[in-house]
């Protein structure tokens, strides 16, 4: 019997690429709603899973709205767990901002250094509380080109192809992670076992050569400067592979996404 799969935040930069990937169910915005709105709205939908990929993921923003922060990163979320249907959620690499110590992190190594990564680590666990059987996968900085019809955002490879100068650092390892891999992966998501998972690619490349490495794979006219010291936010995806998933490389990754998308020259 197929599964009823409902995806929040179904037009956002993630949501997107999973209702390309999989069948499933766009969910109306819960930004507005209170828990009995969500709830009725739940059992009016009547999902057997629901993917949760909305949120406020701007650390600024965040920063400078705690009320309207905690109600998207933690509430929103929490409210659809309590409704007794197994949820997904994306949670953030930003967990692992505050530790001193290089990477890569595993799930038990978490210390947030700013109001998003904090109300993100408290989600996971309340929801976890709520409902041990919850899927919280901790999501890294992702990428693609533009889609049509979706809200577009910056990110490492539109910023590479875009900006005739950019920086990264020499030193911050970090997990880039191409973002139609991440909906392909989605289905197997699905099955794993409640808890935290780690969920993105792996490399040992600092974010500047990495940077480096892009810019002459492609031949692209910028400029890459070092952008100093910064914390790593490579994480360890050990625990997502005991269970059949890996992702490709960052390098991988990369080639994928430009082959997809032919933006290689001949």
């Amino acid at each position: 019997m197929k599964r009823r799969i409902l995806v929040t935040g179904p037009t956002g930069f993630v949501g997107a690429r999973i209702m390309d990937a999989m069948e499933a169910i766009p969910c109306p915005s819960l930004r507005e709603m209170n828990e009995s709105r969500v709830r009725e709205l739940v059992e009016q939908m009547t999902p057997d899973v629901i993917i949760h990929t909305a949120a406020l993921s701007d650390i600024g923003q965040c920063q400078k709205m705690p009320e309207v922060s905690y109600h998207a990163n933690v509430e929103i979320p929490l409210w659809l767990v309590r409704t007794g249907v197994r949820t997904v959620i994306f949670s953030s690499d930003q967990v692992y901002s505050g530790l001193a110590e290089p990477g890569p992190y595993t799930e038990q190594q978490v210390r947030p250094a700013n109001l998003y990564a904090e109300h993100k680590l408290e989600m996971e666990q309340r929801c976890l509380e709520a409902a041990p059987d919850t899927v919280l996968l901790r999501a890294a900085w992702m990428y693609d080109m533009p889609r049509y019809g979706c809200r577009n955002r910056g990110n490492f490879l539109v910023n590479m192809l875009r900006q005739e100068e950019i920086a990264f650092s020499s030193t911050q390892i970090r997990s880039v992670t191409y973002v139609r891999e991440v909906a392909a992966l989605m289905e197997k998501a699905l099955t794993l076992p409640g808890g935290v998972y780690n969920f993105g690619s792996e490399t040992t490349l600092p974010m500047l050569e990495i940077a480096r490495w892009l810019a002459d794979t492609l031949r692209l006219r910028i400029r890459i400067k070092d952008a100093g010291p910064r914390h790593d936010l490579a994480m360890d995806t050990g625990r997502l592979k005991k269970f059949g998933a890996a992702f490709s490389t960052v390098q991988e990754g990369l080639l994928q996404c430009i082959q997809d998308y032919s933006l290689q020259e001949n």
